[in-house]
């Protein structure tokens, strides 16, 4: 339905733009012109009323169960730590609940406003409940208010386990008595990134530029997509996926990497920073095959590496590194520009071209000719076509390759 689609799409960017976002940016979202959200929702009001009247809702739920909890510390707990999560998860649910709706949508919209201030009435009532059984349980320091536990919960922003943590750090400090401190999970690398991350997203500072000795927020993106390529394969490498695997929140990551295509530019050049440009031989053409080797090597060393390089073109430090090298070999070979430059992406597409069918799975075209008669050539070659001697094809290939562009010495950029 449209309707439910255009509330999809407005949750998915609300959630990482915030309710700044506009009419115009939920419609490019959810694949559909600004007159067709007009045509369900008659304003921007009406649009984030429909959002989160139901997270409203859940949120009063919320506070109820909580507030009749038969232990009401658990209820406390229970009622932080979910707030917390998903208020850090939701730029726009955290706007609304500190009521910066009202700045950005203006207090005329009173339909909005009226939603907001009725849902904020009966969760409050619930929180006071939870509050005072709490304080009389004996369980709670007596100068806590029921107006501090929503602030509590959104001064949380980080995710995963840091979040866990921070919560858990919130708690003991409200509670009376304990006999010790909470169980925390101890904090990890990737607790550490999620909050560099955060930080540096929120003090709007520009990520340092890449090769600095110190890894920047950049590159622990990178660091976690390569994680993901080299567990589950090219397909799984996602924004959102490395924005789950950090533990923040996919804005967090997108301000740094706008689309999926600029990650896997960045992922193909730490690919190829792997390669080792020094201690070549001396001799051109021995060169070219050294560098060509280790380029292959790199491919090979990540999954699904062949099919990662082959799609970018990003002209990232190591990548123009190593095209670099390779150019300058086949210039001191004496061959002229255009066939310097034409050798290059020669050797370059037949090495992407080989790892990614050793990479792959050869078994389909093996499949098809050994079924019918209607090949005998292919037949006949089967076994050094798809075989699994790749370093032997390589080897033939590039070969043929360098003998050639030996030869080439009279080649014009009009031959």
């Amino acid at each position: 339905m449209r309707e439910t689609r255009i509330l999809d799409a407005a949750a998915e960017v609300f959630a990482t733009q915030g309710l700044s976002a506009t009419l115009a940016d939920v419609a490019k979202h959810a694949d559909v012109g600004v007159a067709t959200v007009y045509r369900w929702f008659a304003s921007k009001d009406d649009l984030v009323r429909g959002v989160y009247a139901a997270r409203l809702a859940e949120a009063e739920e919320l506070a109820r169960v909580a507030a009749a909890a038969a232990d009401p510390w658990t209820g406390v707990a229970a009622f932080l730590e979910r707030m917390a999560v998903d208020i850090a998860a939701d730029k726009g649910w955290h706007e609304l609940l500190t009521g910066a709706y009202s700045e950005i949508l203006g207090c005329a919209h009173t339909g909005l406003v009226d939603l907001v201030e009725a849902a904020e009435r009966r969760i409050g009532e619930h929180v006071a409940t939870l509050v005072r059984r709490a304080k009389e349980s004996g369980q709670l320091r007596a100068d806590f208010e029921p107006s501090d536990l929503l602030p509590l919960a959104l001064s949380v922003q980080a995710a995963g386990e840091a979040q866990q943590r921070a919560v858990g750090f919130l708690l003991d400090g409200l509670r009376v008595a304990r006999d010790r401190p909470s169980a925390l999970p101890a904090p990890t690398q990737r607790d550490r990134d999620s909050v560099a991350l955060d930080r540096m997203r929120r003090a709007g500072a520009r990520p340092p530029l890449r090769g600095r000795q110190s890894p920047s927020q950049l590159d622990v993106i990178v660091r976690t997509a390569m994680e993901l390529l080299d567990e589950s394969g090219f397909d799984a490498v996602t924004l959102r996926a490395v924005a789950s695997r950090i533990g923040v929140r996919l804005n967090t990551v997108s301000w740094h990497v706008k689309t999926k295509a600029r990650l896997h530019d960045l992922m193909a050049d730490s690919v190829l920073a792997e390669i080792d440009l020094d201690g070549l031989p001396g001799d051109w053409r021995e060169r070219v095959s050294a560098l060509a080797h280790r380029y292959r090597r790199a491919l090979l060393s990540h999954r699904d590496g062949g099919r990662l390089v082959a799609g970018t073109f990003g002209a990232e430090p190591a990548t123009l590194s190593t095209a670099e090298t390779l150019v300058a070999s086949l210039l001191d070979g004496e061959l002229p520009a255009p066939a310097a430059a034409w050798t290059c992406w020669t050797i370059i597409y037949f090495t992407l071209g080989l790892v990614q069918e050793e990479q792959g799975s050869p078994g389909e075209l093996a499949d098809q000719v050994t079924r019918t008669s209607q090949f005998p050539s292919l037949a006949r070659v089967l076994p050094h076509l798809v075989g699994a001697d790749y370093e032997s094809r390589f080897r033939f290939g590039l070969d043929l390759i360098l003998t050639s562009a030996a030869q080439s010495t009279h080649v014009t950029a009009h031959a």
